[in-house]
């Protein structure tokens, strides 16, 4: 069904491709130093290092804890009552909303899911007893990432985390691959140490993934671990690839930040400037079709929601 009027966005378009949130978000590090260990294990070395200092300094030694127990506890208390900014709120939209591909000119349309789209997921797991120490993860990790201005001991860590080489060149090879964002998400169920690492990938199409997989950026890689894979048996990689034809798939976010496919970004030219411009998809979903799932697949009527006496406030 189509809608009566053209699809609202939430986002301006922008000249400069924004970076995917792959790329976009902060280092690693601590994430991937925290999930080697279990927690019992992080216990007992503070309560090692605690100790040491103790027998070093006496009472003070408990200075430290204590003032960064009450400073957490007071920063807390006063966001709860909203004297301080709540960082976690920082990129929430209060509204409904969800992702509709603008066409090559920019229009959002009136038909939701009017195109088809490829969704890519690749991943990596360290199964040695050391984690992300043992042998040849380093060596995955600044192969994958290329020449990296860090020590070693760093390398290992960005290892799982910066699983692709394709990360940076994907962002900058974006429309010659169709390629619309990419997001990493961490394994923390599976077992007491999370050191597998998800990689979710957006591409126009299947075409644009293949002619990817097969370019300079992506090849190396590719060789390099059908060459040496027998020396590492506890590394692990993986990729699922859903090719999903139009009026085929949905979204819906409700007061979030932009997450998933809410985060990519498509380019069109724009008639006027001649420009390439990058435009988000997130777009107003409260009213019309885009207020149900069978309306963002185009598979039902625009005021179906409320001929079901359904009561949604959005």
């Amino acid at each position: 069904m189509v809608a009566t009027k053209e699809f609202f966005s939430l986002q301006p378009p922008s000249e400069q491709k924004p970076t995917s949130a792959f790329n976009a978000g902060k280092s690693p590090m601590h994430n991937m130093f925290r999930d080697q260990l279990t927690i019992t294990t992080w216990l007992c070395l503070g309560a090692i290092t605690q100790g040491l200092l103790f027998a070093a300094i006496g009472r003070l030694a408990f200075a430290p804890a204590a003032l960064i127990v009450v400073y957490k506890v007071l920063l807390t208390y006063l966001q709860v009552i909203g004297l301080v900014r709540n960082p976690q709120m920082d990129g929430v939209l209060m509204k409904k909303f969800s992702a509709q591909y603008p066409d090559e000119a920019g229009n959002y349309g009136t038909k939701p899911a009017n195109d088809e789209i490829c969704v890519f997921l690749i991943g990596a797991r360290c199964n040695h007893p050391l984690g992300m120490f043992g042998p040849y993860f380093k060596e995955m990790g600044e192969f994958f990432t290329g020449s990296m201005p860090f020590p070693d001991l760093l390398a290992t860590a960005c290892a799982l985390m910066y699983l692709l080489p394709v990360a940076k060149d994907l962002d900058a090879h974006a429309a010659e691959f169709g390629f619309l964002g990419m997001t990493n998400w961490t394994n923390a169920a599976d077992r007491p140490t999370a050191n597998e690492s998800l990689q979710v990938c957006y591409f126009k199409n299947v075409e644009g993934l293949h002619a990817f997989a097969h370019s300079q950026y992506h090849r190396a890689g590719w060789d390099w671990w059908n060459k040496g894979y027998t020396k590492f048996p506890h590394l692990s990689i993986y990729h699922e690839t859903y090719q999903v034809p139009k009026g085929a798939w949905e979204n819906i976010y409700i007061n979030s930040h932009a997450s998933g496919i809410t985060s990519t970004y498509s380019s069109y030219v724009d008639r006027d400037t001649g420009k390439t411009m990058w435009a988000s998809p997130v777009v107003d979903a409260s009213k019309g079709l885009l207020k149900t799932s069978a309306g963002r697949m185009s598979r039902s009527q625009e005021d179906s929601h409320e001929k079901m006496g359904v009561y949604n406030p959005y």
